[in-house]
C-alpha cells in the first residue's frame, strides 16, 4: 500500500498503538485491504471496521479517523481506563507523539514543517521575521483545527516557535515529564530556571476563535521574558 500510515511513528494514545488517518488514507485502506464492519465499536458519530490482522479502523463524521494496531489491546486498555478514576485532560496528549524525544526531533520537525507549508527550508532560519512566512502559509490550512490532524504540523509549529525563542534568548530546550506519557517542552533561559512556553498559546489559538499567529505568540513570550523583538 502506497503511503501506508503504519510506516509513520505511532501516536501516543491511552488505548494502545494507533495512527491518526486522513480521509484519503481511509479510502485506500478500505479499498486495498480486507475489512469487516465492527458493530460493537460503531456509534452514531463513527463507524468501525476490523481487519483480518485484528486491527481496528474507526472513521469519524469529519472524514478522518484512527487506526489501532490491535482491536484486542484497545478493548483491554479501554476496560482498564473505565476502572480507573478519570484524570485531567492535557492538551499535548496525543498531539505531541515525539514525547521524551521531542528535543532531538526538533531539526527534522522543522524540515517537515517547511514541506507541509511549502516554504523554502533555508527561509526558516529561526529569525523572528521568518515567523511571518509561517503565519502566511498557515492561512491555507482550513479549518484551522486540521493543524492538529496533519502529521507533524502541530509539533513542527512548536519546534519552530521554540527555536525562534531559543535563538533570541540564547536559551536551551528543556523537557518536563508529567503524569502519563506526556512531556512538556519549554525553552529555558538565564539564571534561576526561567522558561518560555512554545506550545500553550499555539494550542489555544488553534482550538479557540480567531486566527493562528505565531508572530504575536512568540513576540508575547519574548517580550514577557525581557527580550526585544523586531519585524520587517
Amino acid at each position: 500500500m502506497k503511503n501506508d500510515p503504519r510506516n509513520r511513528r505511532p501516536d501516543v494514545h491511552p488505548f494502545g498503538k494507533c495512527w491518526k488517518v486522513t480521509k484519503s488514507e481511509i479510502e485506500t485502506l478500505l479499498a486495498e485491504e480486507e475489512w469487516t464492519p465492527d458493530p460493537e465499536h460503531t456509534d452514531m458519530l463513527w463507524i468501525s471496521y476490523v481487519s483480518d490482522r485484528g486491527e481496528l479502523l474507526t472513521t469519524f463524521a469529519s472524514g478522518n479517523g484512527m487506526l489501532y494496531a490491535s482491536r484486542q489491546e484497545m478493548m483491554e486498555k479501554q476496560a482498564e481506563h473505565v476502572k480507573k478514576p478519570a484524570r485531567s485532560f492535557h492538551m499535548l496528549e496525543g498531539n505531541l507523539p515525539q514525547g521524551a524525544h521531542f528535543v532531538e526531533a526538533v531539526p527534522s520537525l522543522i524540515d517537515d514543517l517547511a514541506k507541509i507549508l511549502e516554504i523554502h527550508r533555508e527561509s526558516l532560519d529561526s529569525s523572528f521575521d521568518s515567523l511571518q512566512l509561517v503565519d502566511k502559509a498557515l492561512k491555507k490550512t482550513r479549518p484551522k483545527q486540521r493543524i492538529l490532524e496533519i502529521p507533524n504540523l502541530f509539533p513542527g509549529l512548536i519546534a519552530y516557535a521554540g527555536e525562534v525563542m531559543r535563538k533570541a534568548s540564547g536559551g536551551e530546550w528543556w523537557i518536563n515529564e508529567i503524569a502519563g506519557p506526556i512531556y512538556e517542552p519549554y525553552v529555558r533561559y538565564g539564571p534561576g530556571g526561567r522558561y518560555m512556553n512554545p506550545w500553550l498559546e499555539i494550542y489555544k489559538s488553534i482550538t479557540e476563535p480567531g486566527r493562528v499567529f505565531l508572530t504575536s505568540i512568540v513576540s508575547a513570550e519574548l517580550g514577557a521574558a525581557g527580550f526585544a523583538t523586531k519585524s520587517g
